[in-house]
């Protein structure tokens, strides 16, 4: 488990090529985090992230990710928005999706599954009243691949369900989420 905990965490690291402060490869970045961690660096608090907001107009906003990628948020014209970018709670939805399937992507290559193509398509409901939390989200992955288990897709969307996805573990506080899959041979 420990060093299976280092490997997750390294193959995390160099992933994301985001370290902990002080460190400045991979390889720092695992010692360090089996100083903090005593089981598993899935909710290791070593990586601090930062982002930035910034108001253009009306409802339009400039939003700045510490990797240094930008993203323009606004809202409907009904309120105040010129329908200019993704709303904040399609990009909440957006990111779990992509958390997912990178959990996904990452468990099936370690599988040595030979994924050609990957897919998620995410459909959810929010509440009627403030705040308008999402109550329901389902995830329907379409994995392409050449001689995909079953076993190993099922395997892997249950891993990043349940255990690795920071994202959907989040909202799953408040909506009910779930999955299915079709895997197309190529």
């Amino acid at each position: 488990p420990a060093a299976a905990a280092a490997r997750h965490c390294r193959d995390w690291f160099e992933a994301w090529q985001c370290y902990p402060k002080g460190c400045r490869n991979s390889r720092q970045a695992v010692v360090h985090c089996r100083t903090m961690l005593a089981s598993s660096p899935l909710f290791c608090d070593v990586v601090q992230m930062k982002a930035r907001i910034k108001w253009v107009d009306g409802v339009t906003m400039l939003a700045e990710s510490g990797s240094g990628h930008a993203i323009v948020m606004d809202g409907p014209p009904e309120f105040g928005g010129r329908n200019l970018g993704m709303r904040p709670m399609e990009m909440l939805l957006i990111g779990m999706g992509g958390c997912t399937e990178f959990d996904v992507l990452l468990i099936l290559r370690r599988a040595r599954q030979e994924v050609t193509d990957c897919l998620v398509e995410l459909e959810a409901e929010r509440s009627d009243t403030d705040p308008k939390v999402f109550t329901r989200i389902h995830a329907h992955f379409v994995i392409s691949g050449r001689n995909l288990s079953r076993k190993h897709v099922e395997r892997a969307i249950a891993l990043s369900a349940e255990k690795y996805c920071s994202a959907s573990i989040m909202l799953g506080a408040t909506a009910d989420i779930t999955h299915d899959f079709e895997i197309r041979d190529e």
